[in-house]
């Protein structure tokens, strides 16, 4: 009795284990996605900085 409840033990301490490693798999693609999605940001607002006023411009030289 107390070798299978030994047994019961170790597999689940192995399961708990296998769980955990699984769960962390990803290998750092979240925080890469999230760097690469935060310069793209950057990068149109940059654009809308840069092109915004002229754009304007060219609609509000427009007459009917």
């Amino acid at each position: 009795m107390i070798h299978q409840l030994a047994a019961y033990a170790t597999v689940f301490a192995n399961e708990l284990r296998d769980r955990s490693r699984r769960r962390n798999t990803d290998g750092g693609y979240s925080t890469e996605s999230i760097a690469v999605t935060a310069f793209l940001v950057a990068l149109a607002l940059a654009a809308m900085a840069i092109l915004g006023p002229k754009v304007l411009a060219k609609v509000r030289g427009i007459t009917l």
